[in-house]
């Protein structure tokens, strides 16, 4: 099945669109994800990055290493394979029936992943880490050119999805992209090589996203499964022309649990093996921009979404750069040492 398409364009024209609005919060809520489609997106400026990124992944493991900043938790720069590991979903997964259970894996993600930072950040921040300046990788002199302008469509796509997703929550027009203003917003596309594993080989384990959302521009090969609120697994397939957008732990949090952060997982399927027949390059690029939270705000259930009890329960408050924290440690790319 393919995702549900919001049109930005008439929101975009600066028509309020309270029933496009509504839809995108009806969306969301329903499958924890939605496509996109954008005007200010073109297909092209996502080919370039994708044909740079491509480049990038295939180069030899000992040249990508060099651009590893493990002391930074690889909030910038590239993670290598199995470095990132998914924290345990298990008693999300035990509640799903037989046929909805994700794909079964133990163990670190075979993907690589590189970091770029995207937007202003504060002047001084608590966690300097997670604000580290970015990594230009050698031999790439069109890298930032490149990386910015791809990343830039896309978080202006993530802030009008942030405005519209306010007025259909019934929430002021304002209140996420406030906290979303100098967020440490990363272009972190993920890379694997489809020739190296098997049909089934887990390539991002049964997982969510800990920001506040994430978007893809469409990706060259198939793998990626999403579940919806009904814990019904179904595979992602993104229309020409659009994003997608995914719930992320930060947006739940602000709304109390009202939106689900969704649960997806990639896998190599036969079809990208009969895809890596005909792409020029055997690297399943992912093109994703996780969209965040400013690291020293406070998360908490906003408006009306603070009254409910499941949100006095679960969602006390918490900055930002804290809840992210303790995602990076479960997932193994924050050292507790």
């Amino acid at each position: 099945m393919e995702l549900p398409v919001i049109d930005l364009n008439a929101f975009l024209q600066g028509s309020r669109c309270e029933e496009d609005c509504r839809n995108l919060a009806n969306v969301l809520r329903q499958y924890g994800a939605a496509a996109i489609y954008d005007p200010r997106v073109e297909q092209r400026d996502g080919d370039r990055f994708l044909d740079m990124m491509e480049r990038y992944f295939e180069q030899p493991t000992e040249v990508k290493l060099k651009d590893a900043r493990p002391e930074l938790y690889y909030q910038v720069g590239v993670t290598p394979e199995f470095t990132e590991e998914p924290r345990d979903n298990s008693a999300y997964a035990e509640k799903l029936s037989t046929k909805n259970k994700p794909t079964p894996f133990q163990g670190k993600d075979c993907k690589w992943r590189f970091q770029w930072r995207m937007g202003p950040r504060p002047e001084s921040s608590k966690y300097p880490e997670l604000e580290a300046e970015p990594v230009i990788p050698q031999g790439f002199p069109e890298w930032p050119t490149i990386m910015n302008t791809w990343g830039e469509k896309l978080l202006a796509a993530g802030f009008a999805i942030a405005e519209m997703l306010a007025i259909g929550l019934d929430l002021p027009r304002d209140a996420f992209v406030r906290l979303l203003s100098r967020g440490s917003h990363l272009l972190a596309p993920t890379g694997v090589d489809v020739d190296k594993y098997e049909v089934g080989h887990v390539v991002a384990g049964f997982h969510y996203d800990l920001n506040f959302i994430t978007l893809h521009g469409k990706a060259r090969y198939p793998g990626l499964f999403i579940w919806t609120r009904e814990g019904i697994r179904i595979p992602c397939k993104v229309p020409d022309g659009c994003l997608l957008v995914q719930v992320g732990a930060q947006l739940e949090y602000l709304t109390g649990g009202y939106l689900e952060k969704g649960f997806h997982e990639v896998v190599i399927t036969e079809q990208a093996k009969q895809k890596a027949k005909e792409c020029k390059s055997h690297w399943r690029v992912s093109s994703t921009l996780f969209v965040h939270v400013q690291v020293d705000s406070i998360l908490q259930p906003l408006g009306h979404f603070q009254h409910n009890e499941l949100a006095k329960q679960y969602y006390s408050p918490i900055e930002a750069g804290a809840q992210v924290a303790q995602e990076l440690q479960a997932i193994q790319l924050k050292n507790t040492a």
